[in-house]
């Protein structure tokens, strides 16, 4: 039984995947909307609940969110400024910013770990 939670985990995740390419189609900034809601993540804290985990450290999980987030904007202000400013083609600029996040990433956590944020 647990393995039909993991297929209706799967087909959500890509309903909401599906429905954020279809609605760019249509409207960019209505598209960019559902994309930034923190979905994936709500949804996720509330299968962690549903698979047992305490509210502690679904807790852990949300504050460590919060200091990624931070890394995770690079990727939105990269691709943007390559294209634009540089005349970079899509897919360079992609993997330009996705290599930025990464990086972002790497020196957030180490960062979160010599404060003491993270577990």
């Amino acid at each position: 039984m647990a393995w039909m939670f993991d297929v209706g985990k799967i087909l959500l995740t890509a309903l909401i995947i599906f429905s954020v390419a279809q609605i760019s189609e249509k409207s960019t900034l209505m598209a960019a909307v559902l994309a930034s809601i923190p979905i994936v993540s709500v949804l996720a804290m509330m299968m962690m609940y549903h698979e047992g985990q305490t509210a502690l450290e679904i807790s852990a999980f949300a504050k460590d969110i919060v200091w990624l987030l931070i890394p995770s904007l690079l990727i939105f202000l990269v691709i943007p400024w390559l294209i634009e400013s540089r005349g970079w083609d899509f897919y360079p600029a992609l993997a330009a910013g996705l290599f930025s996040t990464i990086t972002g990433y790497l020196l957030m956590i180490q960062i979160m770990e010599k404060i003491g944020l993270s577990a």
